[in-house]
């Protein structure tokens, strides 16, 4: 009659435990593949469309007044049988449009509601493409410009005292100190190499975080980052998509090099 350790044996070796063990085995890959995967279809932070700026619109008003409002009018309400309204005109929805008219100009007809004006539009040659793009902005948000920008009030610390600034400064010594005993607690269990047959259920979901939340920072984070710098913004729009795609595919690159380098050190 077998004892309970040949029992236990045997229901180890059982079908049912060798799927388990092979599941709890390619579990940790799985989720690092599908975070490559899933990481090209995220959204950074710095590419969702934002609305033009205050200070854009600021410009676009002043842009407006000074060329535009003599003939639409202030608000772009028009004048009747002379100049189309730009307010409720469905033609300034097209921003390409709007831009090529300022820029060279319009003879003909054109149909704004329920009138027809024929008229002359000069082109205004004098403006930048800076003043087109504030302008353009300003029109299409229905010509609502912000008000200046509110005057600055002194939020410092009182007088005789810096306990604001050390609170800020504690805050961060605080944060660091933190993550440098998380570093040193969880840090060697991280890296540390094992027997794929014997790792545990913590070390294998350490491990997984960590990649799966490096590959989140370096191919969406970082480049959303870059995208944001005044020197980016500046290059054209081709040049700003290149410089994104270049750092994504870098940081995949350098990941799959350290997942094989660690994998061949029984690291993962």
């Amino acid at each position: 009659m077998p004892d309970a350790t040949q029992l236990a044996d045997d229901d180890a070796c059982s079908p049912p435990a060798r799927v388990g063990a092979g599941w709890a085995r390619w579990l940790p890959i799985a989720v690092v593949a599908f975070a490559v995967v899933a990481a090209p279809f995220a959204t950074p932070a710095g590419d969702i469309e934002a609305g033009p700026s205050d200070e854009t619109l600021r410009e676009g008003a002043e842009v407006y007044t000074a060329v535009c409002s003599s003939c639409h009018q202030p608000g772009g309400v028009g004048l009747s049988g002379s100049f189309p309204p730009l307010i409720d005109n469905p033609n300034v929805d097209d921003a390409a449009y709007l831009e090529d008219v300022i820029r060279n100009g319009r003879t003909g007809e054109i149909t704004v509601g329920d009138e027809v004006y024929d008229g002359v539009m000069p082109a205004q040659s004098t403006l930048s493409d800076a003043d087109i793009s504030s302008v353009v902005a300003y029109i299409q948000s229905g010509f609502a410009a912000p008000a200046g920008p509110a005057p600055e009030v002194s939020t410092g610390p009182a007088a005789g005292t810096e306990l604001p600034l050390l609170s800020n400064y504690a805050m961060f010594v605080a944060f660091a100190i933190a993550l440098g005993l998380g570093a040193l607690v969880l840090g060697p269990r991280v890296i540390a190499a094992h027997d794929r047959r014997e790792i545990t259920w913590l070390d294998a979901w350490m491990k997984t975080g960590v990649i799966v939340v490096g590959l989140i920072v370096a191919t969406t984070v970082l480049p959303a980052q870059v995208l944001e710098l005044d020197t980016v913004q500046d290059l054209p729009r081709a040049a700003q998509d290149l410089i994104a795609v270049g750092i994504w595919a870098g940081a995949i690159v350098a990941a799959m090099w350290a997942l094989w380098y660690a994998h061949r050190e029984r690291r993962v």
